[in-house]
Order: C-alpha cells, then structure tokens, then sequence
C-alpha cells in the first residue's frame, strides 16, 4: 500500500467527520472508471461552524435594554 493511502487511512480513523481531495492526472478509461496517475490525496477534519445569532436579534436586544 502506497504511503500516501496509509497516511489517509490513519487520518480517516482519528477524524470524527471528515472531507477529501484525490488530485493526479486521468489515464486510461477502465470498467469500473478510470485510472489516476501520480494520485495525492488529502484528508480535511470537517468541523462544526460555531452558530452565530441573528444580526436582527442583536438589534432587538440592545433595543429592550434602553
């Protein structure tokens, strides 16, 4: 096995939830796709977005304060 697929396989594992990129050149057309040459691949840890109030509450409750 490749070190490059190693290396994803060890990320996939210690990632909860998780994005990738496989980056190479097409080569010849098989039946189950096609091959890639000179393949990279990278893992992304996918982390939640921090939920941020409403721009419209904001100005609610700075206006109740008054």
């Amino acid at each position: 096995m490749p070190k490059a697929s190693r290396l994803a396989e060890t990320s996939a594992s210690e990632f909860a939830d998780w994005a990738g990129a496989v980056s190479g050149k097409l080569g010849q057309r098989t039946s189950n796709g096609f091959v890639i040459i000179d393949a990279g691949i990278q893992l992304f840890e996918k982390k939640a977005k921090e939920v941020k109030p409403e721009v419209g509450a904001a100005f609610a409750e700075a206006g109740a304060s008054s």
